[in-house]
């Protein structure tokens, strides 16, 4: 059953009392929450102990789909949320974060990715303009053959080969 984490005001002022009650239940075992996301789920104890990962690289990047990519981002945008509130709840009530670096390492990831789209948006806007240079070029040869009113695409060019012939 979902709860509402804001509690509806019994005079209808048309203000919310926060629900004390959900809210201090939040990131504890067995209990599902919207909220729970904000929070870190590895134990304290654990997340002391052990270190995380690294931060992905560009070149890895390079390798993934625009969807794995995507993906990826909205992973690290929750993991960065989590950690943001993390850091607050830890500077709220005076101790200090556990692994702080890993906002570092979540910064350094999204940077990468962002890096390998605008890489993949540059060679596009660059493939397109050669497109259109072909494009003009094509349309000059065209206008060279000067094609007679009426006549087929593959009779000026069968006219063109015998004149290119006659002038050998």
């Amino acid at each position: 059953m979902i709860q509402k984490w804001m509690k509806w005001n019994t005079s209808k002022t048309w203000k919310y009392e926060p629900n004390m009650d959900l809210i201090s239940k939040i990131g504890q075992a067995g209990t599902t929450s919207p909220l729970d996301q904000f929070r870190d789920t590895v134990p304290t104890e654990k997340r002391m102990k052990e270190s995380v990962g690294r931060s992905w690289s560009v070149a890895e990047l390079r390798r993934k789909s625009y969807d794995d990519l995507h993906k990826l981002w909205y992973v690290l945008y929750k993991e960065r949320n989590m950690l943001l509130t993390e850091s607050n709840l830890a500077r709220r009530h005076g101790y200090y974060m556990i692994q702080p670096e890993r906002r570092r390492k979540v910064r350094k990831s999204m940077g990468a990715i962002k890096h390998v789209l605008g890489e993949r948006k540059r060679a596009k806007i660059a493939d397109h303009k050669l497109y259109l240079e072909e494009l003009k070029r094509v349309d000059g040869l065209m206008e060279s053959m000067k094609m007679a009113e009426g006549e087929e695409m593959e009779e000026a060019m069968h006219k063109e080969a015998k004149d290119m012939k006659l002038e050998e």
